[in-house]
């Protein structure tokens, strides 16, 4: 196929992906720009969020309530249970 001119039809993924109408759907879907407007305001929220939780002092604590839960059914009953 010669350069520049266009395909009669996108076939790849990617040949789909450039020949999106983004503009229009920018100009003519509300649902679009709160999409894109949430995603920008949400972020730092979300980020904030996967940096506490992840964080090493969290990962530790979790492991250390994880370990109190480590036992086999063949363990005999500890005090706290009935």
């Amino acid at each position: 196929m010669p350069t520049g001119v266009p395909m009669r039809y996108p076939y790849s993924l990617s040949a789909k992906l450039a020949r999106f109408p983004y503009k229009w759907f920018w100009n003519n879907s509300r649902f679009v720009r709160f999409l894109g407007l949430s995603l920008v305001l949400t972020f730092p929220i979300f980020y904030k969020i996967h940096r506490g939780v992840n964080s090493p002092a969290n990962k530790q604590q979790w492991a250390e309530i994880r370990k109190k839960r480590d036992h086999t059914h063949f363990d005999p009953p500890s005090a706290g249970h009935h």
